[in-house]
């Protein structure tokens, strides 16, 4: 199934949390077709009501430097004149920009809309995410192996803490991501290209706990489980060791289980924020799968551009529709029960495919029952989306007309 929106950009994506709107910064580490050096911050409108294919650009904004990570928070005060909340980007000189989406949509230039630059970092920051239990605390972690937590109650004076850095077994070296606990907001988990992945307690300002695999592999990515707050996945983008490894807090001497499809590194990861059951993956085998942590399956797989996909994201204000970013220049949006389902032998504990597309539609809460739920279950779950085997535009319409109260 081709995307269902797009545009042609070679970017990081953040999407905002509360509104119709995806932002894209200049991806490091890439070119266009025209070798242009520039970087920029652009934001989309993620509009389902127009049949056209490309998302209308609403502002944009030059940077001083490209983007390795975007994160897009809540309003970080009660202040209106965050109501869009935050964005900011992690940049390649060690900077990170901090930007107002409400300005940069509001201005034509763009007048404004950067609000500070926080500068502690060393070198590219690649770890970057806003605390979605205490959104004024943005998180961030660079090549020197340090944490920062920037307290942005006011987004122009931002203040940050003592900077978190581990010792012994501890001990990081370039930070390749971070990711608040969904459940605990004062939690957070680093994880870095020496394989060593640490648990802080901000409270204590020191680690919880830290951990390596047997194979010592390099880290690229993890994600906290969102409904069990002991649990966390950790990929690797090392191409002889791609498998997905969760772990649990409570014993750390092996995994619990792994999740083994990609044949090369994992360069991306996202967890289903509408049903903790599903999690998105990237890798270098040009594969974007979607995996049920509960069976250990893979449910569908977007399909295969000419190059990898490297950034992948949930939109949270409708279930099962996704953005992924590729070195082809182009940012998709997906619906995820569109794309291609498995047969036998894919993932853990093959089944035929029938009785694994029943199981799947049959506890699919992430989409079908919220769908159902709005707009007719016959129609989101029965016989009729049974043959199609996905959500249609309509429904995908009227989920924004829901939004807006008109759809009731």
């Amino acid at each position: 199934m081709a995307s269902i929106k797009g545009v042609n950009r070679s970017a990081s994506v953040a999407l905002a949390p509360d509104a119709p709107y995806l932002a894209a910064g200049t991806m490091a580490g890439a070119v266009d077709l025209s070798f242009s050096s520039s970087a920029s911050l652009e934001i989309f409108k993620l509009d389902f009501q127009s049949d056209d294919h490309d998302l209308p650009l609403v502002a944009e904004s030059t940077s001083s430097e490209r983007f390795n990570r975007l994160s897009w928070g809540k309003n970080p005060s009660a202040s209106e004149e965050f109501t869009l909340g935050l964005i900011a980007g992690g940049l390649v000189d060690g900077n990170i920009g901090i930007w107002n989406p409400l300005a940069l949509i509001s201005s034509a230039a763009g007048e404004n809309a950067l609000v500070s630059q926080l500068s502690r970092h060393k070198g590219p920051v690649r770890g970057l995410e806003f605390n979605a239990l205490s959104p004024n605390h943005l998180a961030s972690g660079a090549d020197e192996g340090e944490i920062c937590i920037w307290d942005i109650a006011n987004p122009t004076e931002p203040t940050h803490f003592p900077p978190l850095k581990g010792s012994g077994s501890a001990t990081q070296g370039e930070i390749s991501f971070l990711s608040w606990n969904s459940k605990v907001q004062h939690i957070l988990a680093s994880t870095s290209y020496n394989g060593t992945t640490v648990v802080w307690d901000l409270r204590k300002q020191k680690p919880v706990i830290s951990f390596q695999d047997s194979n010592r592999r390099r880290c690229s990515v993890l994600q906290w489980h969102p409904d069990v707050a002991t649990q966390l996945i950790v990929a690797s983008d090392d191409d002889s060791s791609p498998a997905l490894r969760l772990w649990d807090m409570r014993n750390i001497m092996s995994p619990v289980r792994e999740f083994v499809g990609h044949t090369k590194g994992v360069i991306a990861m996202s967890w289903c924020p509408s049903d903790s059951s599903y999690l998105l993956t990237c890798a270098k085998d040009n594969r974007t799968i979607c995996w049920d942590i509960v069976s250990g399956e893979i449910v569908s797989e977007l399909p295969a551009g000419t190059n990898w996909n490297f950034d992948v994201h949930w939109y949270p204000k409708i279930p099962g529709v996704i953005s992924a970013s590729s070195f082809d220049g182009k940012i998709g949006i997906y619906n995820i029960e569109g794309c291609s389902r498995f047969g036998i032998g894919e993932g853990f504990g093959a089944v035929s495919k029938q009785s694994r597309r029943r199981s799947v539609l049959d506890r699919n809460r992430g989409w079908s029952d919220l769908v159902g739920s709005s707009f007719g279950r016959s129609f989101a779950s029965g016989s009729l989306r049974d043959e199609l085997g996905f959500v249609s535009m309509e429904l995908l319409r009227c989920f924004v007309w829901r939004e807006q109260g008109c759809c009731s």
